[in-house]
């Protein structure tokens, strides 16, 4: 039992308990009381000073190195809310996100309201009354119905929320004043009745939703006008890969885009590009590199010729779907890091000529592992405060991520959808066999099979 002088100390916390801040305090000081002070008073003398002094160490060398890192460039998107007279409200992204979504989940459907107030023919396992995008989630999808809310208005910035955060929304009961409300693309993606979606699938179903929601209610992507530009940096020294890889970005449906090109050859080896670049509907600028220069060094030079506020590198042979740079844009916005891309959770083996998708359970999430090379995007003030791609032929990417995490920053990895890896056996800078890429897998499907990864059908798998 407590000593009394502790007991009359504790009862004077607890009676001037008025929040639950207060109260978490309360039980952050009797623990610390009950537990630690013994504990500290139980060990030797020499080991405490031993542990206070290789604490304090540590936190001076974190001050000293936290005071050395420049400061980061103001992010294009921490701006105020948007002033508009829709009544569906801004979406904050810091707020509603899909940060630590997982593909696994439950196989019920949950319901925002009465069971017995849904449609017919509209089946739900549970109902749930709080409506927090994180718990909704575990859920394999969520039933909503008119009745639940009040107005279409108010319907419609539910439902925003929930998509936004990845929560799978099915709406049987859709009206038109709720498709002027939601947008086209996403009431189109409410009214698709999810059951029977698989994993990979849902997962899918998700992404379109929450990248549906953002792009169309987010409070900076209503205002088109300030959306960041962005740069591709496509490096290359096949030119039998240039006229697919252009296409690859010509096919992106961000509207401020533009192309940084860097041939790497010799002179001579790219005959006709600068036509092909001119016949672009993207805005474009091509440097020629020696052949000597190192893939760093390539890509600098890219940098120095792109005119965007965020950079976004792009490889020559890989598979990207029409919306990636927009997956890109969207997850620097919510997340905040100053490193933004996806794994290779998807990759077509020439060889074998089989498409498999990779064990997943790593998107979504604040990680420096599994990230694809190209698939990086960084803003390019933070880009050029780390000293840009280092002067390597091999492993820039790793450099990169290296760089700016011992500046202090911090890397992100989206989902790995729209973005399909592709091994054909030639000129590759990461070196590695198809059983490497087979030890992990979940699912394989016979040939070139770009649709697994949810790339659209213009993507077509590249043959050297």
């Amino acid at each position: 039992m407590l000593p009394l002088g502790r007991r009359q100390a504790l009862l004077r916390r607890v009676q001037g308990v008025r929040s639950l801040g207060q109260a978490w305090g309360v039980v952050r000081w009797v623990a610390w009381r009950a537990l630690w002070i013994p504990a500290l008073q139980a060990i030797n003398k020499r080991q405490a000073l031993w542990w206070f002094l290789r604490c304090r160490s540590r936190f001076a060398l974190a001050w000293r190195n936290q005071r050395s890192v420049p400061s980061p460039s103001p992010s294009p998107f921490r701006r105020g809310l948007a002033v508009d007279d829709r009544p569906v409200p801004a979406l904050d992204l810091r707020t509603y996100n899909p940060i630590h979504w997982r593909p696994e989940s439950s196989q019920e459907a949950a319901a925002l309201g009465r069971l017995d107030l849904l449609p017919p023919g509209t089946k739900a396992d549970c109902v749930v009354r709080r409506r927090d995008p994180v718990r909704l989630r575990r859920f394999h999808h969520v039933v909503d119905a008119e009745a639940y809310h009040s107005d279409p208005a108010t319907r419609a910035g539910t439902l925003v929320k929930l998509a936004a955060a990845g929560v799978v929304v099915h709406v049987p009961d859709a009206r038109d004043r709720l498709d002027a409300l939601l947008g086209p693309e996403l009431h189109a993606l409410t009214t698709i009745d999810p059951r029977g979606l698989d994993t990979g699938a849902r997962e899918l179903h998700s992404i379109r939703m929450r990248r549906a929601a953002m792009r169309e209610h987010s409070s900076w992507a209503r205002r088109s006008a300030e959306l960041p530009t962005v740069s591709v940096l496509l490096a290359t020294r096949r030119p039998a890969m240039l006229s697919q890889a252009l296409a690859a970005v010509a096919r992106q449906t961000y509207p401020r885009l533009q192309l940084s090109l860097a041939l790497h050859g010799p002179d001579g080896a790219f005959a006709g590009a600068e036509e092909q670049v001119a016949a672009l509907s993207v805005p474009a600028r091509l440097v020629r590199v020696p052949s000597v220069a190192s893939l760093g060094e390539v890509l600098n030079e890219a940098t120095a010729a792109a005119a965007g506020t965020l950079v976004a590198k792009m490889d020559d042979d890989d598979l990207y779907d029409a919306e990636h740079v927009w997956d890109l844009v969207l997850a620097h916005a919510y997340s905040g890091a100053q490193v933004v891309g996806k794994g290779f959770e998807f990759a077509y083996l020439a060889a074998s000529d089989r498409t498999f998708c990779q064990a997943g359970g790593h998107s979504e999430a604040y990680s420096t592992d599994f990230l694809a090379g190209g698939t990086l995007l960084i803003a390019r003030d933070d880009l050029v405060r780390v000293g840009g791609w280092g002067p390597r032929q091999a492993g820039v990417d790793t450099a990169l991520v290296s760089a700016v995490l011992r500046a202090a920053g911090s890397v992100y990895r989206t989902h790995g959808a729209g973005f399909m890896l592709v091994r054909h056996g030639v000129g590759h800078t990461w070196e590695a066999g198809d059983a490497h890429f087979l030890l992990n897998a979940k699912r394989i499907a016979p040939g070139c099979a770009p649709a697994l990864a949810g790339i659209d059908t213009g993507a077509t798998c590249p043959r050297e």
